[in-house]
């Protein structure tokens, strides 16, 4: 079951990424770089992992090496390129920071009554 679900998250990043690279189909020399959807990470951060820098020309190639450059980091959901004119757009969602909680052994609390005071922090 594991290995399925692997399989369909690696034919999901492939997708996306191709979807991206249409988006970015034709090369161009970038002057600007705009990162979008940051809550928590730093844009420095974002930056130091894309393959492109701003005076380098941007081509599908490197749409496809930023994406993946980007989800392996393990911070984001969801990333994605666009390009207007000479600018490039990272468009990024952020994982949540604590996508879980579980309680064990707790038996003076209901456990739903926690979480909703703990969504209310």
């Amino acid at each position: 079951m594991r290995y399925l679900a692997g399989s369909f998250s690696a034919i999901f990043l492939a997708m996306a990424a191709l979807t991206q690279l249409a988006v970015a189909a034709d090369s161009f020399v970038v002057k600007d770089i705009r990162i979008e959807g940051l809550q928590r990470v730093e844009p420095g951060t974002v930056f130091s992992y894309l393959p492109v820098q701003v005076g380098e020309r941007f081509t599908p190639e490197k749409a496809a090496d930023s994406i993946k450059a980007l989800y392996a980091t393990g911070f984001f959901r969801d990333v994605q390129i666009q390009a207007q004119g000479d600018v490039l757009i990272v468009i990024v969602d952020e994982r949540p920071t604590i996508s879980r909680i579980e309680f064990t052994g707790m038996k003076e609390f209901d456990p739903e009554v926690v979480r909703k005071s703990l969504r209310s922090v």
